[in-house]
Parts: structure tokens; C-alpha cells; sequence
């Protein structure tokens, strides 16, 4: 009994010097302004893999009719990162996790006019830079501007782990563009919506794990990371779309992850069809990304969540449509996706499988930029370009952007996993398929509002 008693007592004293040392180291860090990096975020910068490692960073370049006038570009620079914290941090590793930790912005070295002949080297010396841990007390906020020699093109480098991006967008919008209100007329689409009698589809076809763990992957460590971007403009405008969308139920971001399902298991029929020798259909899992308004917030991700269902075979397209429009919005995949990358940190041997099931082959993101004029002083914006941020793993990213009334689909795809062609054929299919459906289901609807 007496032994009993001091087992209990030692266990009870140590558990409480864990629990204090804890808080100690705890308080500690945030004595030096160091704060843990949530779960949501640290799996963008824990899933990157090696500092080399090119996938998470997000340059996105826009491009104007005239010069822009350098000093009212700093002016406006200068107000997009004072507003919000994530312009003024950085990250350093203490065993293996993420911090936050405050860094001021050094103005020669977070925004430059380039020299000609210099644009792609020194861009490309910032990427590696925004991709590794800094220093404790040391190191650049972890974005970079750049202004062409010809100042009619203004470049961002930032990690994806700073912020939303669609958040981003409509920042830069408020503050660089100097415009009030809602950016755009279609971003802020997440509402419940209901089809008919309610219907509910839990069910999904049963997962054979070895299909989860030995999906082909670039293999961890793997260093010259790079992929396609490929623009494609949709032979409709955003305004016509978006009533489309509307009368069958489907916010603008669920119709664009209607269609990159539906590419997605395409493209999983038509390489099946080239190659009869290759392997079955597997499951098809992945989130469709719902936006929320970011405008006010100085953190993000301000994401509504919901689940691709696992589709085995390739479905009928009215089918798809009630599967969409039937799945329930959560909010916590990127935050497991995180917890599951922290804890491979502490356990190494897990890290390849967990890197490897947390993350999803394919994603849809919509990121609408402006349905109006936006100028800085007297250069009138006219294009924009993304290269939205890929983790290792990801095989294919639907990223979505309307501006002037166009739909711009920019298809990210990874050249060592996935026949770019392929892919691009399997979404012209897919995208006149649901343009199709769409049209259809609208004119239906049109005639007759029960059918809604």
C-alpha cells in the first residue's frame, strides 16, 4: 500500500513539473514575442518539406496601362502592411514547430524597382528566402513586392502560410487600389443551401487504405520542385454564370468545384482509356473551398470547408450536381491536416504517410480579383497573373479568378504526377459538360421556380 502511495505521488509530481516546465517554456516564448503558429497555418509551412522546396509560395503579378507612380505605390504599400499583422512576422523552428515571431518591414529590401535583365534572379533568391525558418530576432517579413524596370507590372512574393489568399486579394484591393466596400460581386458567396427534400449524403463507398497510402507522390525530400500553370478563359462571363449558378443552387465556388471534380474523375476515365493495363479508379478525396468575406479580418484562414464525397466511377452530371449541393459545410480539415503534421515532427518515422494522407490530390480555390475599375493614380490595372501555392502531394489546383466580366480558370498541375494535355482535355469535357448542365437547369429553372 505504502509503495502504491509514493508510485501515485511521483507520478502526480511528475506530471505537474511537465505541465510547469511546459508553461515555463510557454511563457518563455511568448516573453520573446514568440506565438505557436495554429494548426490551420502550420500545415502550409510544415507540409513544404526541404527550405528549397518551391511549392507554398504564392507570386502574383499585376499588370497596368502606364508606369506606375513609384512614391503613391509606396504610399500604398506602406498602408496594406501597417493594417495587418501578417505583414510583419516571420517564422523560426524551436524543435521542429513553427513560431511566430514580430519583424518590423525594411522597405529596401521588402519592395524594389528591378534593374533590367535582374527580374527573374533576384525573384527568384526572394522565393528561397520566403521559404526557409528565420533566425530568432533575426530575418525579413516574410513577403516581397517588386516593381518591373518598365513599373507597369507589380509583383508579390509571399508563403502561402501568411495568409488567405483570397483574403489577399481583396486587400490588396482596399488598400492598393484605395476603394471601399466589397471588393468584388462574387466572392462572398458562403450561404446553406438546400435541394430538394433535404437530402443528406453521408454514405460513401468503402476506402481501401493502400489506395490513401500508396497514391503516387513526389518522394519526400524531393528538391526541384516546380509545376505548370496553364490560363484558360471560360466561353461565358461571370454575371451570366453567376445567375446560372444561382437558379441551380451552386455559389460561383461550388460551381468551379463542380467542375474540377468532375475534370478530376475525367481525367482518372480518360487515362484509364489510354492505358487498359493501368491501375483501378481509386477514390477521389479533396476539399472544396468555400470563401468567406476577409475584408476586416487580420488573420486568415477564413475558410468554410467542405469534403469532396469519394466518387467511384465517374458519376452522371445531374448525379455530381445533387452530391455537391447535398455535402455539409466544416471548417477543420487544414487544422487536422495540421495537428497530424505537428505530431510527425515528434515522430519522424510517420512523416512520409502523414504528409502523404493529410493532404489532397486535388483542390479548387476561387479568388475573385475586381468586377470594377481599379487604378493606382493615373495606371489603369488591366491582367492579372496567379500562381496560386501548391504543398507536396497536391496534383492538381483549380485556382479561379474573374476580372472585366472574364471566369479565368490558371490549371496548376505537377508535371512528374500528372499528363498536363490529359488533364487540360479532360476539363474541356468537364467545363462544356456543366456549362451545358448549367444552361439547361437555369432555363428549366427560369420557366419554373419550383424546379429551384
Amino acid at each position: 500500500m505504502k509503495k502504491s502511495r509514493i508510485f501515485l505521488a511521483t507520478l502526480l509530481c511528475a506530471v505537474i513539473v511537465i505541465f510547469a516546465y511546459r508553461s515555463w517554456v510557454d511563457s518563455s516564448r511568448a516573453a520573446s514575442g514568440l506565438v505557436e503558429v495554429a494548426n490551420g497555418d502550420a500545415q502550409f509551412w510544415l507540409m513544404q518539406g526541404p527550405p528549397n522546396n518551391q511549392y507554398s509560395l504564392a507570386p502574383f503579378t499585376i499588370e497596368f496601362d502606364a508606369p506606375l507612380d513609384e512614391a503613391l505605390l509606396r504610399d500604398r504599400l506602406d498602408e496594406l502592411a501597417s493594417a495587418y499583422q501578417m505583414f510583419n512576422r516571420n517564422i523560426v523552428e524551436i524543435g521542429g514547430l513553427p513560431y511566430w515571431q514580430s519583424v518590423a518591414v525594411d522597405w529596401r529590401e521588402n519592395f524594389r524597382v528591378l534593374d533590367a535583365g535582374e527580374s527573374r534572379l533576384i525573384r527568384r533568391q526572394a522565393e528561397l528566402r520566403r521559404i526557409q525558418a528565420a533566425r530568432l530576432d533575426e530575418g525579413l517579413t516574410s513577403f516581397r513586392a517588386f516593381l518591373t524596370p518598365d513599373r507597369k507590372q507589380l509583383v508579390f512574393v509571399w508563403h502561402h502560410v501568411i495568409s488567405d489568399f483570397e483574403g489577399m486579394f481583396n486587400k490588396h484591393a482596399k488598400h492598393l487600389f484605395n476603394v471601399t466596400g466589397a471588393r468584388t460581386q462574387f466572392g462572398y458567396q458562403i450561404h446553406t443551401t438546400n435541394t430538394p427534400g433535404d437530402a443528406k449524403r453521408s454514405a460513401n463507398p468503402p476506402v481501401n487504405l493502400s489506395d490513401v497510402f500508396n497514391r503516387p507522390a513526389r518522394p519526400l525530400g524531393f528538391t526541384d520542385a516546380d509545376y505548370l500553370v496553364t490560363k484558360v478563359t471560360l466561353p461565358i462571363d461571370d454575371q451570366s454564370l453567376h445567375l446560372s449558378g444561382k437558379r441551380a443552387a451552386l455559389p460561383m465556388s461550388d460551381i468551379f468545384s463542380f467542375i474540377a471534380l468532375r475534370t478530376a474523375t475525367r481525367y482518372k476515365d480518360l487515362a484509364k482509356e489510354e492505358d487498359a493495363n493501368s491501375a483501378p479508379m481509386r477514390p477521389l478525396l479533396s476539399p472544396i473551398s468555400l470563401r468567406s468575406s476577409a475584408l476586416d479580418m487580420d488573420e486568415g484562414n477564413n475558410r468554410a470547408v467542405k469534403h469532396f464525397p469519394f466518387v467511384l466511377p465517374l458519376e452522371d452530371v445531374s448525379q455530381m450536381h445533387q452530391r455537391i449541393t447535398s455535402l455539409e459545410s466544416t471548417s477543420g480539415s487544414y487544422d487536422q491536416a495540421g495537428k497530424l503534421m505537428k505530431l510527425a515532427r515528434r515522430a519522424v518515422f510517420l512523416e512520409p504517410w502523414l504528409r502523404s494522407v493529410s493532404m489532397p490530390d486535388y483542390i479548387s480555390n476561387y479568388f475573385p480579383l475586381a468586377d470594377m475599375p481599379l487604378a493606382i493614380g493615373g495606371s489603369q490595372l488591366v491582367a492579372h497573373n496567379l500562381r496560386v501555392p501548391m504543398v507536396p502531394y497536391e496534383q492538381v489546383k483549380f485556382a479561379w479568378s474573374n476580372y472585366n466580366g472574364q471566369v479565368q480558370l490558371y490549371l496548376h498541375t505537377d508535371p512528374l504526377l500528372v499528363d498536363m494535355e490529359l488533364m487540360l482535355k479532360a476539363f474541356e469535357q468537364a467545363s462544356q459538360e456543366v456549362l451545358m448542365y448549367l444552361h439547361e437547369f437555369s432555363q428549366i429553372a427560369g420557366s419554373d421556380p419550383s424546379a429551384t
